[in-house]
């Protein structure tokens, strides 16, 4: 009986190892015009506020490399879109959420990665203000941005 729980543990090790390896592999085949490049010391958050007079934008300037850093690396690992190009997405009414990198405070943003959690949730790509494809994203984008959003604001969005 023994044999057996062994010969288990090490098939289910083995499954796991090669799910995670083939995981890897498909998330390397991502296109680089896709990622985030380093050299970032600026993350701008642009967020919606919704307000009685319309939606206002919301913007807050992040300047702690660790952050910048690790949002980068959350972005970096949302895999390409894979919608079927048959599938019909519901009506999109969403304002997007916007995270942009700069080299400095006073430098334009050398990409941008635009977030529409709505319909079928996608993160467009901008880089020096050309949209790449494929988007990026997939049904579990809205889960990876709010953790995005927790990295960059613990506390949640400010209110206006």
């Amino acid at each position: 009986m023994s044999r057996f729980r062994t010969m288990t543990i090490v098939i289910l090790v083995m499954i796991a190892t090669f799910s995670l390896s083939s995981a890897a592999l498909a998330s390397s085949n991502k296109p680089t015009r896709l990622l985030v490049p380093v050299g970032a010391t600026a993350l701008y958050w642009s967020y919606s506020m919704p307000l009685p007079s319309g939606v206002h934008y919301g913007t807050m300037k992040i300047n702690n490399p660790n952050v910048i850093v690790r949002v980068r690396a959350m972005i970096n690992a949302i895999p390409a879109s894979n919608y079927s190009k048959n599938q019909a997405c519901p009506a999109d009414a969403m304002v997007p959420y916007i995270v942009r990198f700069s080299t400095t405070s006073a430098a334009a943003s050398f990409t941008k990665v635009v977030f529409q959690l709505g319909g079928c949730p996608e993160a467009t790509v901008y880089q020096h203000g050309v949209a790449q494809r494929p988007t990026l994203g997939g049904w579990s984008l809205p889960h990876l941005y709010a953790a995005i959003q927790k990295v960059i604001s613990p506390r949640g969005q400010p209110l206006a």
